[in-house]
């Protein structure tokens, strides 16, 4: 059903001549010696990706005069949610292979959960939500970000927003807005902006225009009786050469989250990944009724959809982290708390391992990597990670995020070196 006499206006609130990033001073983090950085490698499985490789080279080397972009689409729980770990890849491998664009955005402050700190999404008037994790409104759909969000009126008011700590902004020339229904968001558009071709695309609207903003306002009007209308995400892009990297994160989220959002691997399909990363696990190792044999089934229902939408994306599993139990204990007579190391951990971990040997999928064992048993009494002693022994802090993030770009650069040297990267 379409949704008559809605007019859409994008209003330019922030733009500058040649807006520049602000960019995370450091990326290189300094990495606690108890990492075992000779084991951050990634265990390809048999899977080739010189294709892959060959498509960053040429963006390196400015060998195609096109603008082309190279899109990768990283999916998680609350680690990816905060956007540190995802920050931190994202931003060196862009100052390398070039800025593409912030990639997708999600509203998730208006589901009432945490936000990365880089963009700002923000709506007048009432809004209802749903997210894939927990029951909230759940008489709304889910959409590619694991949330929706509904005006609770006929009225569209709604501000997308690159941010910064200084005054420069990371500033983007197309969006592309996913929502449902799909055949009249917006139904008229002023110059100079415009809608393109993509408009008639499932899941989402497209728009262009020529000088970079840091700033976008969507406003319309739903006539009455017309279907309610959800909004899902933006993707912010340069449209420029370059690297896209998207962050999809939902704290408390399992693979049966994703799993259970209808459409989802067609949604990520139409951000054209070349890379599918997903780090999930962390959840599940608190399930103690999960068996190995059901999280492989979860594992599946999420990784085999998004290879029949995504025949053009490599895929990499990661496994989490040492983490802990929270558990309680009389002393004299007291109530004290205290945290032991989840050995659920282990069968997650090697239930990750076997699926993506079986299926030729490149694992990257972060459980390895961290520093294996014991290392989340390191990791906390470090200041790395939060109180609750699970959650890493901002700078614990970022190491994390540092060791995946290091491993990814060091395979596609390997590939330079060598033309082979498997």
């Amino acid at each position: 059903m379409k949704i008559r006499h809605l007019i859409a206006s994008l209003l330019l609130l922030m733009a500058c001549a040649a807006p520049l990033r602000a960019q995370w001073v450091g990326d290189t983090v300094s990495v606690p010696a108890f990492l075992n950085k000779e084991k951050n490698l990634i265990d390809f499985n048999g899977a080739d990706w010189s294709p892959l490789f060959a498509e960053m080279d040429s963006l390196q080397n400015g060998s195609d005069s096109t603008a082309r972009v190279v899109s990768i689409v990283h999916i998680g729980d609350s680690h990816i949610q905060a956007g540190y770990l995802t920050e931190a890849v994202r931003l060196p491998l862009q100052r390398r292979f070039g800025d593409a664009g912030r990639g997708l955005v999600v509203p998730l402050k208006l589901a009432k959960t945490n936000e990365p700190h880089d963009y700002s999404v923000v709506a007048d008037g009432a809004w209802n939500f749903a997210r894939c994790v927990g029951r909230k409104y759940s008489a709304y759909t889910p959409g590619i970000g694991g949330i929706a969000i509904v005006p609770r009126t006929n009225r569209i008011d709604l501000t997308v927003s690159t941010l910064s700590k200084t005054d420069d902004c990371e500033g983007f020339r197309r969006v592309r807005l996913f929502h449902e229904p799909t055949d009249s968001f917006p139904a008229v558009i002023s110059e100079p902006y415009r809608v393109t071709g993509e408009a008639r695309s499932p899941f989402l609207t497209c728009y262009s225009w020529n000088d970079p903003v840091c700033s976008i306002h969507f406003s319309g009007q739903i006539a009455p009786g017309e279907e309610r209308l959800a909004i899902y995400g933006a993707s912010l892009e340069t449209g420029e050469s370059g690297i896209l990297y998207h962050t999809i994160g939902n704290n408390g989220a399992f693979y049966s989250s994703y799993a259970a959002i209808p459409h989802f691997a067609e949604q990520v399909a139409a951000l054209a990944p070349r890379l599918i990363v997903i780090s999930l696990g962390t959840n599940e190792s608190f399930s103690t009724s999960l068996t190995r044999d059901e999280l492989y089934k979860q594992i599946d229902a999420v990784v085999a959809p998004l290879q029949a939408s995504c025949p053009q994306a490599l895929i990499l599993l990661t496994t989490p982290a040492e983490c802990a139990r929270r558990r309680t204990r009389w002393v004299k007579k007291r109530r004290r708390v205290y945290y032991s190391p989840n050995s659920r951990v282990t069968l997650v971990r090697e239930t990750l391992k076997a699926y993506a040997a079986d299926h030729h999928l490149a694992c990257w064992d972060w459980y390895e990597v961290s520093g294996g048993k014991g290392s989340s009494t390191a990791w906390r002693k470090a200041g790395l990670m939060a109180y609750d022994r699970t959650h890493c802090t901002e700078t614990g993030y970022r190491i994390q995020g540092e060791m995946l770009y290091r491993t990814l650069m060091n395979a596609y040297q390997d590939y330079v070196d060598n033309g082979v990267a498997q």
